[in-house]
């Protein structure tokens, strides 16, 4: 994903998960000046955000849902330090020094080879916009890769990661094989 603040575009890795939250830009010993990361929230809520593990100096930048700056905050690599802000819902880890600043605007830009899809609620508003691919499996599938996936990271055991992608794998090949739905647009 592009990103774009003050004329300069970043590339910039998505941390969507808990698990790619968790791991953020930790362990990276060098990024590039044209590169970060972009931390999504569902909802605007107050998020910390620390540097343990962090080894380089970031500029973390704490964003609102209408894409404006609400602060920013240098971490130091290491430091247990935690940076909060409310009402985020992103979060943007550039190099130190970036020259980001409050109140400035984020332009995000999906790949332009993307396809968006949107999804839509009983009323007819939009509940969510998927971007690039993402596959949609069904609540049931949902719930048993999510409780697959916590057994996992529990017990750390090959047994139980296997499970996890075997499954992951069957949904995607059924999902691969169904025959194709399509639903009518409403007429006005």
């Amino acid at each position: 994903m592009k990103i774009e603040v003050n004329d300069k575009v970043y590339t910039v890795k998505l941390a969507v998960s808990p698990a790619e939250k968790k791991k953020g830009l930790q362990n990276v010993s060098k990024l590039d000046s044209d590169k970060g990361m972009l931390f999504v929230w569902e909802a605007p809520q107050t998020v910390g955000m620390w540097m343990k593990d962090v080894l380089i100096p970031l500029d973390i930048i704490f964003i609102n849902e209408d894409l404006e700056v609400i602060s920013v905050y240098t971490g130091n690599p290491g430091s247990e330090v935690i940076a909060e802000e409310d009402n985020v819902a992103y979060v943007l880890e550039l190099n130190a020094d970036s020259g980001v600043k409050d109140g400035d605007e984020i332009e995000l830009n999906s790949d332009s080879n993307s396809t968006s899809m949107k999804v839509i609620a009983p009323d007819g508003s939009t509940q969510m916009t998927i971007d690039g691919g993402e596959r949609i499996f069904s609540r049931k599938n949902t719930k048993t890769l999510i409780r697959m996936a916590k057994r996992a990271e529990d017990s750390n055991s090959d047994k139980d990661f296997k499970a996890l992608g075997k499954k992951f794998f069957q949904f995607v090949k059924t999902q691969d094989t169904n025959e194709k739905e399509y639903v009518e647009v409403p007429k006005d």
